[in-house]
């Protein structure tokens, strides 16, 4: 069985540690009142056996021995004796026989004592018993407790009979004790008495136990038990939220000193939690109203704060986020691992743009730790960047291309031409760039209007797209000039590119118009030609060859420096 409350356990305490307390008083002082009742009794016999002892001396110096023969019967009769004997050294009994006054009448030498009529001599005392030793060698009394026939506690007691300087005339000099004076009593009555006072000391032992554990008790419960289980009620009331309760002081001792403290804690920790519930109020304010997505989780990783902005930029709702977790919540926990993954929380946290479903996040993510470097949490910040990411890239599309045509423009064929050359000087691989113009474009314009001669710009501008591949870069060079940027391309493979352009321009039609087109070629495999200048340089001089050359054709740059080869139309 266990124990919960402290009234059961300062109750059964008490009631243990009482108990041994009395008991072992109690033991104590029982053994030491039967210690004392035995000492009593041994007094008793003790001045006994010195009566008879006198008895003896008296009788033997005033010549009439024959009064011990009626005195010792007597003696045995006596209530609460089992036994009286005196006894010779030899251990036979004295006064029953002739032996003594045969010796004494020899040691006089005449018979100056009668004899008498022998009366039957009682068993011998074993005159090696220890105890009889003891009595003859020593000069104090002997005591022996014993266990009788039927189980009865018996107490011998042997007390030794010495000898006078009157006694020297009829029996010698003989040293030691002439014999002993053997008592024994019964302690059947003496050990029903003690049997009797010790069930009267334990019964009041026990109602005085009873008593004094309830009135202790009462008196714990009212003074410490009581005050104690209301502040653990408070105690209770606190953990569960209601922080208005106070327990009532009593007094200014310890207890009074407690429920005090109590009460300013409780205080305290209202004051406290109103300030952090205000601060909470901001908080959630702060996060449910911004139109940033707030992911946070505890140490354990388990996401605990989740906002409005959050469930409407993900499409999920604020459980399956939970459920899901903070590296799941873009379905792809790679993503997530990575952002978190930061050693130094303390530095800004990573950003990374993300497109999902439609969207594109702005996240910046982060595992946040204590200074000893146990994770307290992480959080993430999702920004829908969506529309600003279209906005750039519409900007940088403009930055980049010919409104017009819808090719690059020339800032990005400057930057682009730049660095292919140092690719190619880097991988060995040629360069190649095919620079041409509309032929008689002016006539166009003059002739037809400038919205036709755009028109013509547009269309080149898709022919250049047909015939280019994806890591090609068509570009408008400027009015009706283009540049067809070529890498990994030799000058041969650039001419043949020239050519399907020419080609196709030449077999197209705009609004009804034949159109053609003059082209340069140049490579980075001629010699010099390693700077972005220098090639378009050459291709010029090609495309210069092609307009002099008859136009609608393509020219190579030579290996000299001067235009060569011609593909006629």
């Amino acid at each position: 069985m266990t124990i919960h409350r402290l009234r059961h356990k300062v109750l059964l305490l008490l009631m243990l540690t009482m108990s041994l307390g009395f008991t072992g008083t109690a033991f104590f002082y029982m053994h030491s009142a039967e210690q004392s009742v035995h000492a009593e009794n041994e007094r008793s016999l003790h001045k006994l056996t010195e009566s008879i002892i006198t008895v003896i001396h008296t009788v033997m110096l005033d010549n009439h021995a024959e009064i011990m023969r009626e005195y010792i019967p007597r003696l045995r009769g006596v209530e609460g004796l089992a036994d009286f004997r005196i006894l010779r050294r030899d251990g036979t009994d004295a006064f029953v026989d002739n032996r003594t006054i045969a010796s004494v009448n020899a040691l006089l030498g005449e018979e100056a004592f009668p004899r008498r009529r022998s009366v039957p001599n009682p068993p011998q005392f074993d005159p090696r018993h220890p105890a009889f030793v003891r009595a003859l060698t020593g000069e104090e009394a002997v005591t022996l407790f014993e266990t009788g026939k039927g189980g009865e506690r018996l107490l011998r007691f042997l007390d030794p009979i010495e000898s006078s300087p009157k006694c020297f005339r009829c029996h010698g000099r003989e040293s030691g004790p002439r014999g002993v004076v053997m008592v024994v009593t019964s302690l059947a009555a003496m050990e029903r008495n003690i049997q009797q006072v010790r069930f009267e000391s334990f019964s009041l032992l026990a109602v005085s136990l009873v008593i004094t554990m309830l009135l202790t008790g009462y008196m714990l419960g009212r003074t410490i038990v009581r005050p104690i289980e209301t502040v653990t009620r408070a105690l209770s009331r606190i953990s569960s939220g209601d922080f208005t309760h106070n327990v009532a002081v009593h007094g200014n001792d310890e207890i009074g000193h407690l429920a005090a403290g109590f009460n300013a804690m409780t205080s305290e920790l209202r004051s406290t939690y109103d300030h952090m519930q205000r601060e909470g109020d901001k908080l959630r304010t702060i996060v449910e109203g911004a139109q940033t997505a707030v992911i946070a989780t505890d140490s354990s990783g388990k996401v605990v704060i989740v906002n409005q902005a959050a469930t409407e930029y993900l499409g999920k709702t604020a459980e399956e986020i939970v459920a899901g977790g903070i590296e799941n919540i873009f379905d792809n926990p790679a993503t997530m691992q990575h952002l978190l993954a930061q050693d130094d929380q303390w530095e800004k946290p990573p950003e990374r743009t993300v497109s999902y479903k439609g969207r594109v996040f702005l996240v910046s993510a982060a595992t946040i730790t204590d200074e000893e470097g146990a994770v307290i949490g992480s959080a993430a910040l999702l920004q829908d960047v969506t529309e600003e990411k279209r906005l750039l890239d519409e900007l940088r599309k403009l930055s980049t291309t010919d409104a017009l045509t819808g090719l690059y423009n020339r800032r990005h064929l400057d930057a682009t031409l730049k660095r292919e050359i140092e690719r190619s000087k880097l991988s060995q691989v040629p360069l190649s760039v095919v620079l041409f113009d509309v032929d008689h474009f002016k006539r166009f314009n003059d002739e037809h209007g400038h919205d036709q001669g755009d028109r013509v710009l547009q269309a080149v501008g898709e022919w250049m797209h047909q015939v280019t591949r994806q890591y090609d870069t068509p570009c408008r060079y400027g009015g009706e000039e283009f540049v067809l940027i070529l890498p990994a391309t030799t000058p041969e493979t650039a001419v043949l590119v020239a050519e399907r352009l020419r080609k196709l321009v030449e077999s197209s039609a705009v609004d009804g118009l034949s159109v053609t087109i003059s082209l340069g070629v140049a490579c980075t495999a001629s010699p010099g030609l390693i700077a972005p200048e220098a090639l378009i340089e050459a291709a010029d001089s090609a495309l210069y060859r092609s307009k002099h050359g008859g136009r609608n054709r393509t020219t190579a740059y030579g290996e000299t420096g001067a235009a060569e080869g011609t593909a006629p139309a």
